[in-house]
């Protein structure tokens, strides 16, 4: 019997061309087997789209890069005290709150009532402070008011996905404003992050990507933090192959309590085994398009 693809040498193997109900069994020879496994492994290493090459060709992305021309980072700590008259007064009482060691009572501001785009589920997505290196500066100006950025740990990963609820003592018309500064950050920070530091924001992306791409093992919280950079791209419409709307329900349908933990190990490997298939195959086909390729490339 000849090789089904070259159709000259002897088949030797057989391999599987296709995926699920259409894949096909063939019978090749070694020299087709192994041109076959090299162009799946390609494929699944790609996150760039190319187009006019021939059939059966691709390319990966081996550098990404930016005009490096980017201005220093904001005043992000005054930024978010300016947002409100009394800062003084609020930093004093602050401090003669933990002196006397009493601790305010809390409360959980209601961040469903904030626009969609800078929230996942009940929490602030604060992503781009995070890549433009600012985070720490704003949770240090949070907690001189008195207030606190709560992140999500899950899974070994710290404030996966970059989320946090705001949790607040004293009036709550006072903490939404401190929110409504934090919004008008989390929005300045973002065309930062795309105008002036592309390679920080395309790095991120492509990290996330080949991630997805080629994982074997994958936790909830390590998957949540993945989706969180892929998120802002497909907002800014840089991916082909996947919408805003399906990132977002990933990370809505994501555990993030911690649950797995339970698990023996044996279990917990297949379970993570499962869901970096799951996201093997629903990333495959993801890549950056056109614009995203004249921002980072």
């Amino acid at each position: 019997m000849k090789c089904e693809l070259c159709h000259k040498a002897d088949a030797e193997t057989a391999i599987r061309r296709g995926e699920g109900d259409d894949a096909d069994e063939l019978y090749v020879c070694n020299a087709c087997a192994k041109s076959e496994r090299q162009r799946r492994q390609k494929k699944s290493l790609r996150t760039r789209k190319v187009s006019g090459l021939p059939p059966d060709m691709s390319m990966s992305v081996t550098e990404i890069s930016g005009d490096g021309n980017g201005d220093g980072p904001p005043p992000i700590i005054s930024a978010i005290m300016d947002a409100f008259h009394d800062m003084v007064s609020d930093i004093e009482k602050a401090e003669k709150s933990a002196k006397s060691k009493k601790e305010p009572k809390m409360h959980d501001f209601p961040s469903s009532r904030v626009d969609a785009a800078y929230r996942i589920g009940g929490r602030l997505h604060l992503e781009a402070l995070h890549l433009i290196g600012e985070m720490d500066a704003v949770k240090r100006a949070i907690r001189a008011l008195g207030m606190e950025l709560a992140g999500v740990n899950a899974d070994g990963v710290s404030d996966a996905g970059h989320v946090y609820a705001l949790r607040y003592s004293g009036t709550a018309e006072r903490a939404k404003r401190i929110v409504s500064a934090l919004l008008r950050e989390e929005r300045n920070a973002r065309v930062r992050l795309f105008e002036e530091m592309p390679r920080v924001f395309g790095d991120s992306l492509c990290r996330a990507l080949a991630v997805m791409k080629n994982c074997r093992l994958l936790s909830p919280g390590e998957c949540f933090d993945l989706l969180s950079p892929l998120r802002l791209a497909a907002k800014e419409g840089m991916l082909d192959g996947i919408t805003t709307d399906e990132i977002e329900k990933l990370l809505l349908a994501t555990d993030l309590s911690n649950s797995e933990d339970r698990l023996e190990q044996e279990e917990r490997d297949r379970v993570d085994a499962e869901r970096a298939d799951e996201m093997n195959s629903l990333f495959e086909d993801v890549v950056l398009n056109e614009r995203a390729e004249e921002k980072f490339l």
